[in-house]
């Protein structure tokens, strides 16, 4: 989860210094992965979605089996289920962070060499 919060904040710093209007407007030009994931709603949502459940499982473990289905529990099965979605999730994230990073010292080579420029 804190790859996740932290990959997201610089993502959308950079792009805020990029000036986007919207952390989730992706050139065409940019990364394959990022722009399928925030130009398709259904990706979007499901790994979301995905994502959440995992978590909420686990969290739910953590107190009780919960009720069982077909012989296992419930809150297990949704774990398993959920639980690939939720590692693509983190490699998106860390994804994020990677592009964030390459876009942060575009922006500041860029910094640096209108201030020689002006110097």
């Amino acid at each position: 989860m804190a790859i996740d919060i932290s990959c997201h904040w610089i993502y959308l710093h950079t792009s805020l210094l990029q000036g986007k209007t919207s952390h989730k407007f992706i050139d065409m030009s940019e990364n394959s992965i990022m722009r399928m994931y925030y130009t398709n709603r259904t990706v979007l949502f499901i790994m979301c979605a995905g994502n959440e459940a995992f978590y909420a499982a686990l969290y739910l473990l953590y107190f009780t089996q919960g009720p069982t289905f077909l012989g296992i529990s419930l809150f297990k099965l949704v774990m398993y289920l959920s639980a690939p979605i939720a590692f693509i999730k983190a490699g998106i994230s860390l994804l994020h962070g990677y592009v964030s990073c390459i876009n942060l010292s575009i922006i500041d080579l860029k910094e640096r060499q209108e201030r020689l420029k002006v110097n």
